[in-house]
């Protein structure tokens, strides 16, 4: 999964603080710890040495990196009291969380709010654990990257507002060209492509949420 997009429908968001100096080795806590062991050998191996897979975590003490994996199921998730233990992170330690889209994980991430970076992935793509290396650096970074499973949708029935002029912009920007590249591509100033986007947002409904990245947000409403 690469930074700009993975799976079709990821991208990093930046523009907060970067971590500076060599950060701790980070922790796994997992639901199955099989799956955790699995997880730090991926770490291990993708340049995080001295990951350890945490059991039974206090975790109003955590200040190391977190790669968490709750359970995949919305039962066992509320069942082993999932949820508060999420929203007892500190707001200050970089996070990767891996879950499944039906279970409630992102308000209990309170994204607004976090003041280090966060990644949020569908631990039901293949090869979202391979990826797990590169959301943690991004994470460790200040950014956000956050899988539009989570989002919820804005309906695509708004697409039918679009000028023609807009959807050419549109299927542009689905395909991941920046707006440089859409003004290339259509023979259009920047400015005049700034302001389609703009456009295009606010008939999708997607407000300025600096929890999501509404390009990608757009482009996968797109594909539907």
């Amino acid at each position: 999964m690469a930074s700009e997009q993975g799976g079709g429908a990821m991208k990093r968001e930046s523009g907060r603080d970067g971590a500076s100096g060599a950060p701790a080795p980070p922790s796994i806590i997992s639901w199955d710890p099989l799956a955790g062991e699995l997880l730090r050998g991926h770490l291990e191996a993708g340049g995080f040495p001295g990951t350890a897979v945490v059991a039974d975590h206090d975790t109003t003490e955590v200040s190391r990196p977190l790669v968490v994996l709750p359970p995949p199921s919305y039962a066992e998730y509320l069942g082993g009291a999932w949820d508060p233990r999420l929203r007892g992170f500190s707001l200050d330690v970089p996070i990767v969380v891996l879950a499944r889209p039906t279970v409630p994980v992102r308000l209990a991430l309170q994204l607004n709010l976090r003041k280090s970076g966060v990644a949020l992935l569908d631990a039901g793509r293949a090869s979202t654990v391979a990826a797990v290396p590169s959301a943690l650096r991004m994470s460790l970074e200040g950014g956000q990257v956050i899988d539009p499973l989570f989002i919820p949708s804005t309906g695509t029935e708004q697409v039918s507002e679009l000028t023609p002029a807009e959807l050419r912009v549109y299927e542009l920007l689905a395909s991941g060209r920046s707006n440089s590249g859409i003004a290339a591509e259509l023979f259009l100033s920047e400015r005049t492509v700034e302001v389609h986007v703009r456009k295009i947002f606010a008939k999708l409904s997607l407000g300025d949420d600096r929890s999501i990245n509404r390009r990608v947000v757009a482009a996968s409403l797109f594909q539907r």
